[in-house]
């Protein structure tokens, strides 16, 4: 008699601990699933289970932890994990800004919906014009990267109107932090995929194709990427890729493979020299160059006739991109590679490692820029992909500047 007084009073104790939910609205996944609380019960909370948010805040728990507990507090939020079980302690309070939150957003969308068909029936007396009271916090509370691919063409075009007028609100310092924090996400990307490129096998043609796409975001300085001008004009051939420079001089780029040999060894000397492939590739940029030079005037009425662009085609600049110089295993071979780059008359020697060391020199110019908020004048820190001055800004003919 005693044992089953105690079982009463337990039985009793437990039911005024937690209800299970048999409500049908959750569905049959979270049917059974017992919602605590601590002290009375809550007025909002049935006996079966049913409260307001209770539904998705029982999903959103079971996605975050294997073993959780859901108890409503009076004024407790926090969360703790002992001997497996993860108890997670709501708060009334909390409960409540949520119930205002919602109630906020169900008037606004009803009162907008309203509006919408109203301004279809009665278009003289209503228009659709009237934006809706907007509740703060709500943006915040619903921005996250997640949200980007499910954004609607609507949305979007709400974003590109929106933005402006938001940007034109904010500080200058303000303004130009979020332009690095957008590109550092950007490039970020770009640097993760380069390097983990140069580590891979691809053919040469991917590898123009790869560069081509993203030259102008690895390399500062430049503001126009021309290719398929392999065209040849008065029996002149041209190069099929050329960039331009910020004052609109034309430098000339040949496109190689990270894993392109860079350096023959010549046993008798004991030297290295350059390998026969960059040694062609040396010859035919040097070629493009006198071509240019000598016939630039074509060049450039067909960049304006067929491109729209008017360049500058005065003694143009080549740049070699090939090979990795951490497979320089000896300083021997470091020091010959120095020499045989510098020894080269008007072309930049470029190496895919040193371009990946440029690109994430930048993002940790634009990451220190955007902590700091401060306003950055003149040229960005991680130059065009030759050394010294920006490109164009001088052109050497008989020991004088040209502009």
């Amino acid at each position: 008699m005693a044992s089953k007084t105690r079982q009463n009073k337990q039985a009793k104790k437990a039911a005024k601990d937690y209800v299970v939910v048999s409500n049908k609205a959750y569905g049959n996944r979270l049917k059974g699933t017992k919602i605590y609380f601590e002290g009375p019960k809550p007025v909002k909370l049935r006996i079966d289970g049913s409260i307001k948010f209770g539904k998705h805040i029982l999903e959103i728990l079971g996605t975050k932890f294997n073993n959780f507990r859901w108890i409503i507090t009076s004024a407790t939020d926090s969360i703790e994990t002992k001997y497996g079980v993860t108890k997670v302690r709501t708060s009334a309070r909390l409960l409540g800004r949520m119930y205002k939150e919602e109630w906020d957003r169900n008037r606004d969308i009803k009162n907008g919906i309203v509006r919408r068909f109203f301004s279809l029936a009665y278009p003289l007396e209503f228009t659709d014009t009237e934006a809706p009271p907007y509740v703060p916090g709500t943006l915040a509370g619903m921005i996250d990267a997640n949200m980007i691919p499910r954004l609607s063409a609507e949305d979007r075009d709400a974003l590109r109107a929106f933005l402006p007028d938001f940007i034109a609100t904010e500080s200058v310092g303000m303004v130009n932090a979020l332009k690095a924090t957008t590109q550092i996400h950007s490039l970020k990307t770009l640097a993760a995929a380069l390097a983990k490129a140069i580590n891979e096998t691809h053919g040469e043609s991917w590898w123009q194709d790869f560069i081509q796409a993203n030259i102008l975001l690895m390399q500062q300085g430049y503001i126009k990427a021309l290719d398929k001008l392999n065209v040849a004009l008065g029996g002149t051939k041209f190069p099929d890729f050329a960039l331009v420079t910020h004052d609109n001089y034309l430098d000339i780029l040949e496109i190689k493979k990270p894993d392109s040999p860079v350096l023959k060894e010549d046993p008798g000397r004991g030297n290295f020299n350059w390998d026969p492939e960059i040694s062609r590739a040396i010859i035919q940029t040097e070629n493009y160059i006198e071509s240019v030079s000598q016939n630039g005037h074509a060049l450039r009425s067909y960049l304006k006739d067929n491109h729209d662009f008017d360049v500058k085609t005065l003694r143009p600049r080549g740049i070699i991109l090939a090979g990795d110089a951490r497979a320089f295993d000896t300083q021997k071979k470091r020091d010959d590679f120095r020499l045989l780059s510098q020894g080269i008359k008007n072309i930049t020697f470029l190496t895919y490692d040193e371009l990946l060391t440029r690109l994430n020199n930048y993002i940790t110019v634009l990451e220190d820029f955007s902590k700091d908020h401060n306003g950055i004048t003149g040229e960005t820190a991680s130059g065009p992909v030759t050394s010294g001055s920006a490109p164009g800004n001088q052109r050497v003919k008989g020991g004088k500047k040209q502009k």
